[in-house]
């Protein structure tokens, strides 16, 4: 009885020894795991992730006329899908095409016209700066206020959920929705309608089911992705 009431003595004396000390127990406990697993520092995107979501895009390479006859295709990164617009909190969804006040704009694709804006009034200052402001406040631009920005439209349907949308315009052809449409034909004039702060452009867009060309492509790769739109 004596002897294991030293050792136990021994046992409880070495115990508080090294917990005072300080030094950590010899045989740690099991370690907890991490409820959740911290984002890394930097996030990379493996490099091909852009060129896949290009390659979705593969069925309408080379669909598409320029819109505005002997322009250039963009490849200035403002004028490119995905561009920032600070002024309104959101991002670009179209391409921009600089040009002349009443350049005539071509339909890019034969198809239907979906919407023609035949009776169009513009928005005044006062209506603007409110829009644009809340757009701001909200940190997004609202549905409504995106489509006044685009001003004067045409949209063409070209089957399978895919659609151009010819924005800005200063002028519209007497086109009737319904109607039939080849490619080339005319159907406005450059303006700068809905934003005339942007001076005088075509914004070229093209929705892809609920998504716009480009979407979510960057640099070089969405660069090579909008010249292959164009035959």
């Amino acid at each position: 009885m004596r002897i294991a009431l030293a050792i136990l003595c021994v046992l409880l004396f070495g115990v508080v020894a090294v917990t005072a000390s300080g030094s950590p127990p010899l045989a740690a406990g099991p370690v907890v795991a991490p409820r959740h697993t911290p984002m890394p520092v930097v996030a990379t995107t493996p490099p091909d992730v852009g060129e896949r979501a290009a390659r979705s895009y593969v069925r309408i390479w080379g669909m598409f006329a320029l819109p505005i006859e002997g322009g250039d295709i963009p490849d200035d990164p403002e004028l490119l899908p995905g561009a920032p617009r600070d002024y309104r909190g959101g991002i670009h969804e179209g391409i921009d095409f600089p040009a002349p006040n009443g350049t005539p704009v071509l339909a890019a694709a034969s198809g239907i016209v979906a919407r023609v804006d035949q009776s169009f009034l513009d928005w005044n200052r006062e209506q603007q700066d409110i829009a644009l402001d809340e757009a701001l406040t909200l940190g997004y631009t609202p549905a409504a206020t995106l489509d006044r920005i685009r001003g004067r439209q045409v949209w063409i349907d070209h089957g399978k959920g895919l659609i151009t949308r010819y924005a800005h315009l200063s002028a519209v052809q007497p086109l009737v929705v319904g109607q039939t449409i080849e490619a080339g034909a005319l159907i406005g004039e450059v303006g700068s309608s809905g934003y005339p702060q942007g001076g005088p452009h075509l914004h070229f867009e093209v929705r892809v089911g609920d998504e716009f060309y480009g979407e979510s492509l960057t640099g070089d790769v969405l660069v090579r992705a909008v010249s292959r739109l164009f035959r």
